[in-house]
C-alpha cells in the first residue's frame, strides 16, 4: 500500500516541541508566589492552545501534498505507457513487414527453381530416367541447403537488429523517467522548505503577540492586587494606631486612681 506524505509526518510534532520545555512553574509561598503560580497556569494554557492550532494547520497543509503527488505520478505513468505502446506498434510493424518480405522471397525463389528444374528435366530427358532422378535429387539438396542457410542468417540478423533497437528505446525511456523523478523531487523539496519557513515565522509572530498580551494582562492584575494590599496595610496600621492610643489613654487613666 502506498504511504501518503501526510502519514509520514508524525502527528503533534509542533506541539511536542512547544510543550517539551517551555512551561512555567513557580513556588507558591506567599502572595507573590500565588500570583506567579496563577500566571504559570495561564501561560501553559496559552502554550497548549498555540501548539494545538499549529498541529491542526500543519496536518491539513501537509496532507494536501498527496493530491500534488498524484498529478506527478499520473504524468510519469502516461509518458511511460505512451512510449511503450508506440514502440510495440513500431516494432510489430517492422517484424511483420520483414516476415512478408521473406515469404515473398521464398515463393519467388521456389517458383524460379521449379521452372528451371522443369526445363532442365526436359533438356536431359533423353539421357535417361536415372540421370534425371540423380539430377533432381542433387538440385533438391542444393536448394534445401541454400534456403536453410538463407533463412537462418536472415532470422539471426533480424533478431540482432530488433534487440539493438529495443535496447536503445529502453535505455532512453529509463533515462527520461529518471530525469523526471529528479525534477519532481527538487520541486517538492523547494516548496517544502518554503512552507516550513513561512510556518515557523507565523508561529513566532503568534508567540510574540500572545506573550505581549499576557504580560499586559498580568501587569493590570498585579496593579489591582497591589492596590488591594496597600488598602489592607493602611487599614491595619490605623487599627494598630488606635489600639496603641487607647492603651496609653487607659494607662494614664489608671495613674489618677
Amino acid at each position: 500500500m502506498k504511504m501518503t506524505f501526510k502519514k509520514k509526518i508524525v502527528a503533534g510534532t509542533i506541539s511536542a516541541g512547544l510543550l517539551s520545555g517551555v512551561g512555567l512553574a513557580f513556588a507558591n509561598t506567599d502572595a507573590g508566589g500565588a500570583l506567579k503560580s496563577w500566571y504559570s497556569g495561564v501561560f501553559n494554557g496559552a502554550q497548549a492552545s498555540i501548539a494545538q492550532e499549529a498541529d491542526l494547520y500543519s496536518d491539513e497543509e501537509f496532507g494536501s501534498l498527496d493530491e500534488m503527488f498524484e498529478g506527478l505520478r499520473a504524468g510519469a505513468e502516461f509518458d511511460v505507457e505512451f512510449t511503450r505502446d508506440r514502440e510495440i506498434g513500431r516494432a510489430s510493424s517492422a517484424i511483420e513487414s520483414a516476415r512478408d518480405s521473406h515469404i515473398n522471397s521464398l515463393g519467388e525463389a521456389g517458383a524460379e527453381i521449379l521452372a528451371g528444374m522443369d526445363l532442365a528435366f526436359n533438356n536431359i530427358y533423353q539421357e535417361g530416367w536415372l540421370q534425371i532422378q540423380a539430377a533432381g535429387a542433387e538440385a533438391t539438396q542444393i536448394a534445401s541447403a541454400d534456403m536453410t542457410t538463407f533463412a537462418e542468417d536472415t532470422g539471426a540478423a533480424a533478431i540482432e537488429e530488433l534487440t539493438y533497437q529495443l535496447d536503445a528505446v529502453k535505455s532512453d525511456a529509463l533515462a527520461g523517467l529518471e530525469e523526471a523523478i529528479v525534477a519532481a523531487k527538487a520541486a517538492i523539496m523547494e516548496e517544502l522548505e518554503n512552507e516550513t519557513t513561512i510556518t515557523v515565522n507565523n508561529l513566532k509572530t503568534a508567540v510574540d503577540f500572545k506573550v505581549n498580551e499576557v504580560y499586559n494582562q498580568v501587569g493590570d492584575i498585579l496593579d489591582d492586587l497591589v492596590a488591594a494590599q496597600e488598602a489592607l496595610i493602611e487599614a491595619k496600621a490605623l487599627e494598630l494606631e488606635d489600639e496603641a492610643k487607647a492603651a496609653m489613654d487607659a494607662l494614664l487613666s489608671d495613674m489618677n486612681d
